[in-house]
């Protein structure tokens, strides 16, 4: 099964009531992410495994040799990357082909595109899905069910002065002049920083704010990094890696995002860019079924 959205109480109610309906079980596996490690209380012997020790010689071999159509497999939070073919999710799908049960975990159905999901439904069988493509038919042909995570973005524009869009346009033009072989993500990823130094005016004393680094140098701006569970912070960069930005919505809970915008046409492709990627989760939980 696959179950989206669901906390760590869900989970564990979840994981509790597969168990009593299936009495063969004997033996369960949870790989987790670190950021989000979790403890499953049951009779039955778990083991927990990280993300990264999956690809491990030490771990991946005993694996095989012990896990049977008796065990349970649970994945918690493991869809790291969007890339299919990584090796964790190949050792992943290994563990997979030898097991009796297996259970899915994720926040979000997707990291930032449709096809991202076909990631946890080869978890559930990647012989019956290998070389296909995203169909929301598949959403309906394996148990899954959807909490839908809604992100609301609320933004607060700053106008910039002459000066800024002046200092702003210049910097513009030289990261492009000098790009030359570099990764071009680096021109947008440094504008924002730019974008972000003007916003300082907007920073107060009474709030809680996230920036990408620590260059504002106060006590109440935070990184993606060092994030607590609480729902009121402010952003003043979005994080450039979108399952980054994924993982702070998912430790918050946050269900509203805000935003410190500027007028510049950094902010302007952000807020594009997040828009559409809340429209592709809205797509899947529109066919999907819903808890």
């Amino acid at each position: 099964m696959i179950r989206i959205g669901q906390t760590d109480i869900g989970k564990k109610k979840i994981v509790n009531e597969f168990i009593k309906s299936n009495e063969q079980i004997n033996k369960i596996y949870c790989f987790y992410f670190k950021k989000f490690p979790i403890k499953f209380n049951t009779k039955i012997d778990i083991e927990y495994i990280e993300y990264s020790e999956t690809e491990m010689y030490r771990t991946f071999y005993p694996l095989l040799e012990r896990i049977d159509q008796n065990t349970l497999l649970i994945f918690n939070e493991c869809m790291r990357t969007q890339n299919r073919s990584e090796l964790k999710y190949n050792c992943m799908h290994h563990y997979v082909n030898q097991c009796g049960y297996k259970i899915v975990f994720e926040y979000f159905p997707i990291i930032d595109n449709k096809e991202d999901f076909m990631i946890l439904l080869d978890l559930i069988d990647k012989q019956k899905y290998k070389g296909k493509s995203f169909q929301y038919s598949f959403l309906k042909d394996e148990d899954i069910i959807m909490k839908p995570r809604k992100v609301k973005l609320i933004t607060d524009i700053f106008h910039t002065s002459y000066g800024q869009k002046e200092k702003y346009e210049s910097e513009k033009e030289k990261l492009f002049k000098n790009l030359g072989m570099k990764n071009p993500d680096t021109v947008p990823r440094n504008l924002q920083i730019l974008a972000g130094n003007f916003k300082l005016a907007k920073i107060d004393n009474e709030h809680m704010y996230i920036a990408r680094n620590k260059r504002f140098n106060k006590e109440n701006v935070t990184t993606y990094d060092n994030i607590e569970n609480r729902k009121d912070y402010i952003i003043i960069d979005f994080h450039y890696r979108r399952i980054d930005f994924n993982d702070f919505v998912r430790r918050t809970g946050i269900e509203k995002v805000n935003y410190i915008s500027t007028d510049l046409s950094i902010d302007e492709v952000l807020i594009k860019e997040f828009i559409q990627w809340n429209a592709r989760l809205e797509a899947i939980y529109g066919q999907a079924n819903l808890c």
